[in-house]
């Protein structure tokens, strides 16, 4: 049996996913090294003729790659190919030698001429700047007796490395060789099979639950009829909530930098819904945010002047912050932004943030201590959720930036996918909505268009003050915001009294020790520091990568690490390492994801939200998590789960 190529792996020069908007037969980009590989090699010829010679080439990227101007060469001059014609996205290109009858199964993307010979050759893959691309350096595999063809093992490993090449052992009807399908020899480095948006799960019913994923889901996972929704734009969900809006938008953000979405919220404001912000300042002098708070202070201002740029007219978005936020000076910044040249038309004002007083032109105003006195930006408003119409609720781990989807403004501009790993749960319900409000207004200070300073909280202000538990078609939902609502406390809960069978997760930081030691009781059946016999219960992870060794990590205790500032760790570690991994993503993995009893007839559980587990996440920075209580929801989450924990190394059981 053919192994799954995993064509998303951890390596940045790799392209990732396409939107619908974008066909991979139309969007043609330049490559780098890697991208565009030599494959498979019959350089033995066929059953049929040693003159019938083919090469197969692949592409690694989820977007259609033009060869116009490329050549495939061996350094003796036979053969010396001038490629043309584009080779689709995750696509493979016949090179068939003298003809098109080479291969009968498949159709020639170009005719070449020129022999190789049999004792080896030396290829290179050139594109058209004179960049080389991929090498091949010898006959590392291949038989000329049975006329098995050389085939690369992993196709996002380039160059010659002869432990990266196999013979064949699949049958084509002119010899041994797999022309235009994957290698019989290709390793599995995970299991998604393509990157095309799957919307299978979507519904605007009233008590519609529908859950995207911007990464691929192994949807063989999924329970009869449930195949997850995956390789989403989660930008284009978003936007088309936004866009249905009739009367009223509330909005929070920890970070925003896509023009789409700012638009379209001024957009609405402009046609008379009623639309607030919640957005998280920074602090603006930190080297780690100076560039980014900058650009999301030029687009909050884009919102606080409307559409007609003119501020105190009815079309603009009152903004509001746990820390204010004073507008960026900059003319050439602004211009950018088609913003005045000069940000003076704002008070300009000296302020008390924390310590530190502050001058500048206020043009985001936040939660007071005094009058004129704030707190300072060293919590994090970290919710992103939006609230539309008083019944939808858009929540999740997606921050609404450029790196959060896209990875950079080049993929943005065509269309790809390349950003963190992320999770959207939409629900269609008044009853939960109305939760969220609650929340919204807590930190608001009123529940009218004109925030409250004076009655505003935000983090540890603010109090338990919302409904925990809802019904939503049938389904039992539980909410919780942080600070105040014990949200973690609940997880350790759940996980020491409801998980029979299973846990699985996805974590982007977790240092809560409580949830770290249920979860070690359940696995081997002991509280206690290297001690506990396996019980029988499944765990299995995914920590993100920057994180994977951190001393505080909860990583170190499962797995038995020994990192720098971990010798005087109080922490407690496993008798018995857990199989979990750091990820392989090409980016971050963003997602706070547990998965509890998944495919179970013991209430198959999803934990989801931007809260990470962690003391920040329960005692300091404002959060939302929703604990689902449903199979179907689970299982999707189950579906990606395993593709996230194939890619990074794990194995997952056979469905």
């Amino acid at each position: 049996m053919k192994k799954i190529v995993k064509i998303l792996a951890s390596i940045s020069l790799m392209l990732a996913v396409i939107t619908p908007t974008v066909s991979p037969a139309t969007s043609v980009q330049a490559a780098i090294n890697g991208e565009v590989v030599i494959n498979e090699i019959a350089w033995m010829g066929t059953s049929v003729s040693y003159n019938d010679e083919w090469i197969e080439l692949y592409n690694n990227t989820n977007t259609s790659i033009s060869l116009e101007g490329w050549i495939l060469k061996a350094t003796d001059g036979s053969p010396n190919i001038s490629l043309s014609g584009n080779i689709s996205a995750k696509g493979y290109f016949i090179l068939e030698r003298t003809d098109d009858s080479t291969v009968s199964e498949v159709s020639a993307n170009q005719i070449y001429t020129g022999a190789m010979g049999n004792s080896g050759e030396t290829f290179e893959l050139i594109d058209s700047s004179g960049v080389v691309i991929d090498e091949v350096n010898a006959w590392y595999s291949g038989d000329n007796d049975t006329k098995a063809t050389k085939e690369r093992i992993d196709p996002l490993a380039t160059g010659s490395d002869a432990a990266n090449w196999s013979t064949s052992t699949e049958i084509y009807l002119e010899g041994i060789g797999s022309p235009g399908k994957i290698n019989s020899g290709t390793i599995e480095t995970g299991g998604c099979t393509d990157s095309v948006e799957h919307l299978n799960q979507v519904s605007d019913a009233t008590d519609a639950i529908n859950v995207y994923f911007n990464k691929c889901a192994l949807d063989q996972y999924a329970s009869p009829g449930n195949e997850a929704n995956y390789n989403v734009n989660l930008e284009n969900r978003l936007l088309e909530r936004i866009s249905g809006a009739q009367t009223s938008i509330d909005f929070t953000t920890y970070e925003i930098n896509l023009p789409k979405i700012v638009n379209a919220l001024i957009l609405k404001a402009s046609e008379g819904v009623d639309v607030r912000v919640i957005a998280d300042s920074k602090n603006a002098s930190d080297p780690s945010y100076i560039e980014r708070f900058e650009l999301m202070r030029l687009y909050i201002e884009e919102m606080v002047r409307g559409k007609d740029m003119i501020i105190g007219t009815a079309d603009d978005i009152t903004v509001l912050s746990e820390s204010p936020m004073l507008a960026v000076e900059d003319s050439v910044k602004r211009a950018k932004h088609e913003l005045p040249s000069s940000p003076n038309d704002f008070p300009l004002k000296t302020i008390m943030v924390g310590n530190t007083e502050m001058i500048g032109y206020l043009f985001v105003e936040a939660e007071q201590k005094t009058d004129g006195s704030y707190y300072s930006p060293s919590t994090q408003m970290h919710n992103k959720f939006a609230l539309i119409d008083d019944k939808w609720v858009f929540t999740g781990s997606w921050n609404f930036t450029v790196t959060g989807l896209y990875g950079t403004d080049e993929n943005m501009n065509i269309g790809v996918l390349d950003g963190n790993q992320q999770h959207i749960v939409e629900v269609n319900s008044a009853a939960l909505a109305q939760i969220y409000e609650t929340e919204f207004n807590e930190m608001w200070g009123s529940d009218t268009l004109t925030p409250d300073l004076q009655v505003s909280n935000f983090s540890s202000r603010k109090i338990d003050n919302t409904v925990h538990q809802v019904t939503v078609g049938g389904k039992n939902i539980e909410v919780y915001f942080s600070p105040g609502d014990n949200a973690i406390a609940r997880m350790v809960e759940l996980i020491k009294t409801e998980a029979d069978y299973k846990t699985y997760f996805t974590i982007f930081a977790w240092s809560d020790q409580a949830l770290v030691d249920e979860l070690k009781n359940k696995w081997e059946g002991s509280y206690e520091d290297l001690q506990g016999t396996l019980t029988g219960f499944d765990v299995k992870g995914v920590f993100d990568s920057s994180f994977w060794t951190q001393w505080w990590s909860a990583s170190i205790e499962m797995t038995g690490q020994t990192v720098a500032g971990s010798v005087n760790n109080p922490n407690t570690r496993w008798a018995n390492v857990a199989p979990v991994y750091k990820d392989a993503e090409s980016r971050k993995l963003h997602s706070k994801t547990m998965i509890v009893d998944a495919d179970t007839d013991s209430d198959p559980t999803v934990i989801v939200g931007s809260t990470n587990w962690s003391t920040n996440g329960e005692d300091i920075n404002d959060e939302n998590l929703l604990i689902i209580h449903d199979a179907d929801i689970t299982n999707q989450f189950l579906q990606e789960f395993n593709a996230r924990y194939k890619q990074a190394g794990g194995t997952v059981s056979t469905p």
